[in-house]
Order: structure tokens, then C-alpha cells, then sequence
């Protein structure tokens, strides 16, 4: 609820089937920190690919920050570092940056490292430099002179004062002072800066607390208590809230900041008169067994059906377990190579794999299964995965080919059609007699195969006139 400083791109580094990603704006709670990495789903010896598309008032970092192999923890603590300077205070910062960069210069040419920038932000929060409104050297000689702090002008009259050359009175006090200007305002350090204390790259533990709401009063009740509440909590403890605040009820209460194990549901923190409901969702949270494992179902299957009311969240994290969710698939490619790899051994899924148009295929599988993907993985029902357990139990009695539904049999041939018949493969000679074999299996176990391949040319040729007229 706070300033945001950097927004970021976060997904896995060279995976091209894979549509997992999570964009954040920095800082962010610990809880979102989680959140993000619970949508990139990185597998062990997957690295993590991070990009900031933004920088808000900040873009003179870019430079800075490009240079460096910031972790999400460390670019997490510069933010909110920054985002507690006030404007007097950002100043502070791009001139003890500006300097700090003239110094690495003069002294070796290095580049800043993330520590040094952390150690800035700390500095400027800490008074350890006077900033000026003045973007000249005249408009920094004037100040000087018109406020006293050059004794030597002391007793002149005020028509001698105006003939004085306020330019190279401020350029000589700039140099003199090592100062600097910004973009608008001018900074002169004054004491040594303060060392900002160490920052691990790894994101920090997952909270205790399940939520964590900050509650305040109104404004125009003109007052300025705050208090912090964990949920779920007792009545007791509600109540206790309630009179730290001086609250009659909820009346007049308001949601200053939220950190939750779910961030979306942020929204339903609206008092006055939905805290108690969301006191309801929380012990149902806590109450999901394997609660850890569950809660990225159920942050899935509240982004699927767009959940905006705590009933019906409250009524899903109690029926957590019918529902089942494939966090390594994120895209119709995965689910086409997943579904190609369980139904066939591995050598042909490999051989497979470069002549079918896995987008398309993903797609028809996603949709015959009644699944949806979401910014979590593939969610399905829970009748689905027992389905498909009896379904690989039983594939021992029936040919394997017959695991795959008449429709998606259908694609696979015009997919082994196009790479043999057409010219966009080199195949070898092994390549070409493993496809062919797929195909006369592909006709043997679909007797329609011809009337169906005519379908789906007859609609595919329908949508080109379509977008033609």
C-alpha cells in the first residue's frame, strides 16, 4: 500500500515452453516475495531470470543496477530503503550518488556495487548532508551571500551586492565543498556516511502469521492511532483491537497495510464491515490440512473463478482437496509435452516432439480435461487425476495408442502429415519411418480419421473467409 520503486519481471532462464512469470513492484511484503516465486515454480537447476521495467522516479538507477547481479532480496531492501525517503531526502540521495560516483571515478573507475547504493539510501535518510533549492552556480552563489554564510560580504550596501558575480561565487564554493548538483537541487556532504547493515541474497523466511493487517482510523476523525492485528484471532483479541483504537465496533476503522499468505486476497480487507468474515476465511486458511502445499490450489482457483467475496473463498479453502494443481505446467507447450511423455515411451515423445504443433495440441488437452490454466499451473478437478490414474492403470490391457482421444489423434496425423509431406523438416530416414508408423497406428484406431481430417480443413477454411470479409 506503500511508495513503489522498481517494478519487476520475474520467470525461469531458458525455458522456452514455459509461460511461468509473476510481476511485482518492489518493495513488497515478504508474503508477495513468496507469492512471486510460488508463480515462477523454479525447479532445481533452473535459474531465475529478472528484469526491472520500471523504475518510477528512479530511472537515473537504471545504468547502475543494469551493471549489477542483484538477487530479488537484495533489489527488495534498496526499495524499501527508498521508498521511506521523503523528497528532501530522494535529493539527498541522487547527489550523494552523483558523488559517490565522481569519487570511484577519480579513485579507480570501479562501479557500484548493490551495498553502495544501499549504504546511500541509509545516508540520505540520516542527515548527513545539507541540500539546497538551487540548480547554478549563480542560484547557489545568491543563496550563500543572501543567507549569511559568507562574512565577507557582511555590511555591503545593496546596490554594490547585486554587481557581485553570484556565478563564480557558487562555482568556487561547489568546488570548494565538493558538492554537486541534481536535478533540482544541489547537495554538499557534510559527515561520513552510514553503512547500510548487510543483505542477504536469499528472500527472508516465510512469516509466521498467516495475515497481517494494520488498522487506523478515518481521517476526518483526526486521529492517528494505529494497530497491528494477526488473523485468524480470537474474539477476545478482536475486541482488544477494537478498544486500542477507540473504535465503537468497526466504525470508523480502516486498513492502513496488508501482508497475507494470500495476496489477493487483500481485497477483501474491507472494513468496517467485512473483518469479521475475513476472521471466518483465515481459520478456514489454517484449518487446510498440508496448508503450505495447499495454498498456491487455492490462490489458483481464486484467480480462476475470480473470487471477490470471502464466502465463497471461505467455502474454497474448505473444499481445498477437490481440486488438483500442476505448478510445472504453465502453458498449453508443457501440457502437449506432458500428456505426449505419459502416453508414450520416452524415445518416440522425443522423436514426436519437434513435428507436432505443441500450442495447439496443449490447448485441445487442456480443454478436453475441463482444466484452466492459471498464474500457479494447471488446475483441474480432483476427479480428473483419478481419471487419469485408472486411465495408466489399465493402459497395459488396451494398444497405447489408445490413450489419446479421437480428436487430439486427429491433429497428431496432420501435425506427421505437414513434417513429412511438407518442407519444413530435414528428416533422417528414422525420423521419417517412426512418423509414418504413427500415422498407419493413428488410422487404424480412429475409422473416421478421413471425415474428421475434411472437418477440420472445411473450419479451418470457413475462419479464412471469415477474416477476409
Amino acid at each position: 500500500m506503500g511508495k513503489k520503486i522498481f517494478g519487476i519481471y520475474l520467470a525461469k532462464l531458458d525455458a522456452p515452453n514455459s509461460e511461468a512469470h509473476a510481476r511485482l513492484e518492489l518493495p513488497a511484503s515478504p508474503w508477495e516475495l513468496h507469492d512471486a516465486m510460488d508463480k515462477v515454480q523454479l525447479q532445481e537447476n533452473e535459474e531465475l531470470y529478472l528484469e526491472i521495467d520500471d523504475y518510477y522516479g528512479f530511472e537515473y538507477l537504471a545504468p547502475h543496477l543494469m551493471e549489477l547481479d542483484a538477487s530479488l532480496n537484495e533489489l527488495n531492501d534498496l526499495a524499501g530503503r527508498l521508498a521511506v525517503l521523503d523528497e528532501t531526502e530522494q535529493e539527498a540521495f541522487d547527489g550523494l550518488l552523483r558523488l559517490e560516483i565522481q569519487r570511484k571515478v577519480e579513485s579507480n573507475g570501479s562501479i557500484l556495487t548493490m551495498q553502495d547504493l544501499r549504504t546511500l539510501a541509509v545516508s540520505a535518510g540520516a542527515d548527513c548532508c545539507h541540500v539546497v533549492g538551487a540548480t547554478s552556480d549563480a542560484e547557489l552563489g545568491r543563496f550563500y551571500a543572501e543567507n549569511g554564510f559568507m562574512e565577507e560580504l557582511d555590511g555591503l550596501s545593496d546596490d554594490v551586492f547585486e554587481m557581485l558575480d553570484f556565478g563564480k561565487i557558487g562555482k568556487a564554493l561547489r568546488i570548494g565543498e565538493n558538492g554537486t548538483f541534481t536535478r533540482s537541487g544541489y547537495v554538499v556532504k557534510h559527515s561520513e556516511l552510514v553503512t547500510a547493515p548487510p543483505c542477504a541474497k536469499e528472500l527472508p523466511e516465510k512469516p509466521e502469521y498467516l495475515f497481517r493487517l494494520t488498522l487506523g482510523l478515518h481521517p476526518d476523525l483526526e486521529d492517528d492511532r494505529t494497530v497491528t492485528l494477526e488473523l485468524p484471532a480470537s474474539a477476545e483479541a478482536l475486541r482488544e483491537v477494537q478498544k486500542q483504537l477507540g473504535a465503537d465496533g468497526w466504525e470508523g476503522a480502516m486498513v492502513l497495510d496488508y501482508d497475507g499468505i494470500i495476496p489477493q486476497a487483500a481485497e477483501f480487507a474491507d472494513l468496517p464491515m467485512e473483518l469479521d468474515a475475513f476472521n471466518d476465511f483465515a481459520e478456514a486458511v489454517e484449518a487446510m490440512p498440508s496448508r503450505e502445499k495447499q495454498i498456491p490450489k487455492l490462490k489458483a482457483l481464486l484467480e480462476h473463478f475470480e473470487v471477490t467475496d470471502l464466502a465463497t473463498a471461505a467455502g474454497l479453502a474448505e473444499h481445498i482437496g477437490d481440486y488438483i494443481l500442476t505448478p510445472e505446467i504453465s502453458s498449453p507447450q508443457e501440457a502437449a509435452i506432458d500428456e505426449l511423455n505419459f502416453t508414450m515411451d520416452a524415445h518416440s515423445a522425443e522423436l514426436l516432439l519437434p513435428h507436432v504443433n505443441l500450442f495447439t495440441y496443449g490447448n485441445e488437452i487442456i480443454k478436453d480435461d475441463n482444466a484452466a490454466l492459471t498464474s500457479y499451473g494447471l488446475l483441474h478437478r480432483e476427479d480428473y487425476a483419478e481419471a487419469k490414474q485408472d486411465f495408466a492403470i489399465r493402459s497395459g490391457l488396451i494398444q497405447k495408442e489408445q490413450l489419446f482421444t479421437p480428436e487430439q489423434m486427429t491433429e497428431i496425423y496432420r501435425c506427421c502429415a505437414d513434417s513429412v509431406d511438407g518442407d519444413f523438416f530435414e528428416l533422417t530416414g528414422e525420423q521419417e519411418k517412426m512418423i509414418r508408423s504413427v500415422q498407419q497406428q493413428i488410422e487404424e484406431c480412429v475409422p473416421d480419421l478421413d471425415e474428421r481430417i475434411r472437418q477440420q480443413e472445411d473450419a479451418l477454411e470457413q475462419i479464412a473467409q471469415e477474416q477476409t470479409m
